[in-house]
């Protein structure tokens, strides 16, 4: 039994993340200001292939600096499983490092792979600075209390002439009864009936909207990713007894996580209490800041300072 004990999708039913690939004009110009109407933060996927990217580095800097997310989509968007190893390193890791100077201040620590194109030896690489990776073979729709493939992520593709917004809506309803996370993979976001891959602005809003009137939680991929992954962790937290008190301490499951992981946690003190024979530990704490308890009971802890403590 876990000493920590994690509350599901931040306190939601389940979860959704919008994902956008290919640094687009159109995200600039058509997602950027409907998501901030919408008050939703999502997440783009940004490669160097894109001629409009190359050119307007401060436009995703502006939309990144709003709480959107920015990862890593290689340099010239290829088939990753039929490159050499140099290739791939030089397209994912020396791409991310020249992401950086483009947009300074962002970790890029997540992936999105070309075409959903990916094996263990893309991983290998992938995995080296990035916590997750975004994929889309199938559903899209990841359960809590199974480990995933962190960098091999499902997410449920949208085009044009082979989905609908009414399937769409369905999927973060079945979503939501089912207490998941659904994580969707779109292009560009335009009225563009030639691109089949493109979304209208209407459509996408729509789809938003069904999840936000579910309550799911709406957030980044990463920052959803980093929740889950985080919860995983916490259910192999340690419990040591110290000369103040109680200390249960935990490991980092990956290098290049976000350096602010909020978690909110239940903890059954008596149960602790009487396991560690410390009836008088009571006061939790991070850092040496006292948590208080949430309405619902629970706690929300900074996963990142790794610990937390109880004392008189």
């Amino acid at each position: 039994m876990s000493i920590i004990s994690v509350v599901p999708w931040n306190g939601h039913k389940a979860a959704a993340s919008f994902t956008f690939d290919d640094a687009s004009e159109s995200h600039i110009t058509n997602l950027f200001p409907l998501v901030e109407k919408m008050g939703i933060k999502v997440t783009c996927f940004l490669t160097g292939d894109s001629w409009y990217f190359r050119h307007n580095y401060d436009k995703f800097l502006q939309m990144a600096q709003a709480g959107h997310e920015m990862g890593n989509h290689t340099e010239t968007h290829p088939k990753l499983t039929q490159l050499s190893d140099a290739d791939r390193r030089r397209e994912i890791l020396d791409y991310k490092e020249f992401l950086k100077e483009q947009l300074p201040g962002l970790p890029f620590n997540v992936f999105g792979t070309p075409y959903c194109d990916n094996n263990e030896d893309v991983q290998k690489i992938i995995g080296q600075e990035h916590y997750i990776s975004r994929d889309c073979r199938g559903y899209g729709r990841i359960t809590w209390d199974r480990e995933p493939n962190w960098l091999s992520m499902d997410s449920k593709a949208w085009q044009r002439s082979l989905n609908t917004v009414e399937e769409f809506q369905q999927i973060a309803r079945d979503t939501n009864d089912a207490g998941e996370w659904i994580i969707y993979m779109n292009h560009g976001v335009d009225t563009d009936l030639n691109n089949d891959y493109s979304i209208n602005p209407d459509d996408l809003a729509a789809i938003i909207q069904q999840a936000n009137d579910l309550d799911m939680w709406i957030a980044p991929f990463g920052v959803v990713g980093a929740y889950h992954r985080a919860s995983f962790a916490l259910q192999d937290a340690t419990a040591n007894n110290t000369e103040k008190g109680i200390k249960i301490s935990w490991e980092l499951p990956h290098p290049k996580m976000p350096r602010s992981v909020p978690m909110k946690i239940r903890l059954d003190l008596e149960e602790l209490q009487r396991n560690m024979g410390r009836t008088d530990c009571n006061r939790i704490s991070q850092n040496g800041k006292e948590l208080n308890q949430n309405d619902d009971g629970s706690y929300t802890i900074e996963f990142m300072e790794l610990a937390l403590s109880i004392t008189p």
